[in-house]
């Protein structure tokens, strides 16, 4: 097992949150807690096809056997994934051999990933992450998906509202280092193309964050079910002064990153010309509480580097 974890940190300069910077935190300060939490999770083994499943699983201290896309995972979440977790393959094409091989006794997934591989009902028991809030906005979302998980791998509930109540109170933490005017912040996930752009808005987990951290999301437009709205570049107009928050995706970056500086539309925006923009590594914005922590952290340091 390893040790409840949320990242943090950032080094300087305009790329914030390189993977080997984390912040550890140690969530539980009496070791019989933590010592009894292992010995109950221990005796199942528990696959998490669904990412934010799986990182809830890490933050308890629990090592998933298995997750999907395990290359990809460690790419894109900001923390680390022991080298001992087995790859199922990617969320629509589970690697149903392994799987029965693997013999999990649970098998945590969301409900679009289910939809696509159905069958894997037929080698282990199957449970639904939450995928919408209890009550609440996205981030009590993750704290629901983190209670699930924590439930599934047989966790006493005091292991859960400890890991949910730290991570509340390095927020408010962050918060308070934060001046009473800041800028605001619109949290983007660039085209590769250079041509448009992903926002997100009302009903994301970026939104959430903004919110707890007291800050205001520039994009007030439209946004769809999921709290994104995909736009070009000459939505970010209308906006007025604002810190870009980029999304980055470490597969494409080099690609995004020559779009974008060969756009004259994307360089001629007020933020881009004036410098107030950010890349975010690591950052899934469909993912659980330690997304959400690493984002906060991530626009915390954004907007100490801009003086602010």
């Amino acid at each position: 097992m390893t040790d409840a974890i949320f990242p943090g940190g950032s080094p300087p300069g305009k790329r914030l949150h390189s993977r080997r910077h984390f912040l550890a935190l140690s969530l539980f300060s009496i070791a019989g807690m933590r010592s009894n939490a292992f010995a109950s999770a221990g005796s199942a083994r528990i696959v998490a096809i669904d990412w934010s499943a799986a990182e809830s699983l890490l933050a308890l201290g629990v090592v998933p056997a298995a997750v999907s896309d395990t290359g990809y995972f460690r790419q894109r979440m900001p923390l680390p994934l022991p080298d001992d977790v087995r790859d199922v393959g990617p969320f629509w094409e589970i690697n149903r051999e392994l799987l029965a091989d693997i013999a999990p006794d649970l098998i945590l997934i969301n409900s679009s990933s289910l939809i696509m591989t159905p069958d894997i009902a037929k080698i282990a028991c199957v449970e639904i992450v939450p995928e919408k809030a209890v009550s609440g906005d996205r981030y009590d979302l993750t704290i629901d998906i983190l209670r699930h998980a924590g439930g599934a791998a047989g966790l006493e509930p005091s292991r859960m509202d400890a890991v949910a109540a730290q991570g509340l109170e390095r927020i408010s933490a962050l918060r308070a280092r934060l001046p009473v005017s800041t800028r605001r912040i619109c949290v983007l996930l660039p085209d590769q193309t250079g041509r448009g752009v992903v926002i997100y808005g009302k009903g994301s987990l970026p939104e959430a964050v903004l919110q707890r951290l007291g800050l205001e999301n520039a994009w007030q437009g439209p946004v769809n079910a999921a709290g994104i709205f995909q736009t070009g570049f000459d939505a970010l107009f209308d906006i007025g002064e604002a810190i870009f928050v980029l999304i980055d995706i470490p597969a494409l970056r080099h690609q995004t990153t020559k779009a974008l500086e060969t756009s004259a539309l994307w360089q001629s925006l007020p933020s881009v010309r004036q410098g107030r923009t950010r890349w975010i590594e690591q950052f899934y914005p469909f993912g659980g509480c330690v997304s959400a922590l690493h984002l906060a952290e991530a626009i915390t340091a954004a907007l100490e580097g801009a003086g602010r």
